[in-house]
């Protein structure tokens, strides 16, 4: 590996990333989208190694593989020589029927960083369903699903004559983005600062995380095994849905938000004697940098961050709620970088800060994350877009569970749950997603 080409450091949060895969607290974001052809044409190594080969030409992270001693912060991004198609693509005989088999698989493995392949990988099903697993460092929520819509876009222009060859040269004139930290100003404000020292030095029963239910605590071992149950919800719904919450003056993610809250109370009430020692729920919402930053949705890089809440429990859904989470949720879309920033608070000690959260309590019960509505492009050709999910790890020491949100060129809703091997019981999630089935229905 000599003759790789050495990019930049790491960035703040991508380091952070880095490290958690390294220390096996998270293994990588899963994306996947179903594609149909008019003539009934099957994804092949002909038809989809020459969209690939364009995908790895134009974007820079699809072309890079990490180098250092992740243990500490000289590690780097590096551009590959080549890329062998043949050794990340599998093809398999089983088809969607087999989509939650398929996510559990790629969520409960990482990557080997220090190897010769890149940080991606993918797998397609028999019915044409294309899953794409990415490294968090190269890649958010966002940008999982970027891969697909430039997938969509590389399909369509390309034919049975394009190269089909395994190996694939990079580029070496794309240039890679900054680290979101350098794109954006992160600085945290004074208050942000000593919000964020308090929640790593106070005792954890002072603050309103020891008040919160959280779900069970970190194993003492890290394990990646991750259970994946889906729900979809039709467009009608939808539609209807995200009607009522803008006559409500809120949003279809602070209606999701305040509706998961509501469903797990009731779920935490009926735990008995456990659940009454609790007045809060952890709830945290993913949130995109890259408006803030000045990226497009379709350009992928690792620009995220994350808002924690702790609302008090409460058994019923509320529109007023929804609407002070809604406001609250657009504040975030700058005071997020400042999130960013409390990792300048950890002085590099990543390992120490990450290790410290096992055998402990979670950071929060759920977290809710929103890719929006994911839209056919348009461009013409013989392909189409279909059924779209997305998922994400961070099992060991992250949340109790994790509801994944991505939208339907159908314009309905397809929703990823995922949990941890002891985190949640599945009889939890279960109920939870029955709750949410039928509270979707009773707010429309």
């Amino acid at each position: 590996m000599s003759s790789a080409t050495r990019l930049r450091k790491l960035g703040l949060l991508e380091r952070f990333h880095s490290t958690r895969n390294y220390l096996g607290h998270d293994s990588c974001v899963v994306a996947s989208a179903q594609y149909t052809s008019q003539d009934g044409t099957t994804l092949s190594k002909d038809t989809l190694f020459p969209a690939l080969r364009m995908l790895i030409e134009t974007h820079a992270p699809l072309g890079v593989k990490i180098q250092g001693d992740e243990a500490t912060a000289d590690v780097y991004l590096v551009r590959l020589p080549t890329i062998d198609l043949s050794r990340i693509v599998v093809f398999s005989a089983k088809d969607s029927a087999h989509l939650q088999e398929a996510y559990e698989s790629h969520l409960s493995r990482g990557f080997q960083t220090q190897g010769e392949l890149p940080l991606w990988r993918v797998e397609v099903l028999a019915d044409n369903t294309v899953i794409f697993a990415v490294h968090h460092t190269i890649a958010d929520g966002l940008s999982s699903m970027a891969f697909h819509l430039h997938l969509f876009r590389a399909l369509q222009k390309t034919d049975s004559v394009a190269d089909a060859s395994d190996i694939v040269h990079v580029p070496t004139d794309n240039a890679y983005l900054p680290p979101v930290d350098k794109a954006t100003d992160v600085r945290p404000s004074f208050g942000t600062i000593f919000n964020a020292a308090c929640s790593l030095l106070a005792p954890t029963s002072w603050t309103k995380l020891g008040s919160a239910w959280t779900g069970l605590p970190s194993p003492s071992i890290p394990d990646l095994t991750t259970h994946v149950r889906f729900l979809s919800f039709p467009a009608e719904q939808i539609t209807a849905l995200t009607k009522a919450a803008r006559n409500h003056k809120a949003t279809l993610t602070a209606a999701l938000y305040v509706l998961l809250v509501s469903v797990a109370s009731r779920l935490i009430a009926d735990s008995g004697v456990e659940g009454k020692q609790y007045k809060r729920i952890g709830a945290c919402v993913a949130l995109s940098m890259h408006g803030v930053a000045g990226v497009p949705n379709d350009v992928m890089c690792d620009y995220a961050s994350i808002f924690r809440g702790y609302p008090r429990l409460a058994s019923e859904f509320s529109w007023i709620e929804a609407a002070r989470v809604a406001k609250i949720l657009q504040e975030q879309k700058r005071k997020g970088r400042e999130t960013v920033g409390t990792l300048y608070l950890l002085f590099g000690n990543h390992i120490g800060y990450l290790k410290s959260h096992l055998s402990g309590k979670r950071e929060g019960a759920f977290a809710l994350s929103n890719l929006g509505r994911v839209e056919q492009p348009d461009v013409e050709g013989k392909w189409s877009m279909g059924r779209t999910a997305f998922a994400q790890c961070d099992v060991v020491t992250g949340c109790a569970f994790y509801v994944n949100v991505a939208g339907d060129p159908s314009g309905g809703i397809n929703c990823t749950f995922t949990w941890g091997k002891s985190s949640v019981d599945v009889a939890f999630i279960e109920q939870l997603i029955k709750g949410a089935q039928e509270s979707v229905a009773e707010i429309i």
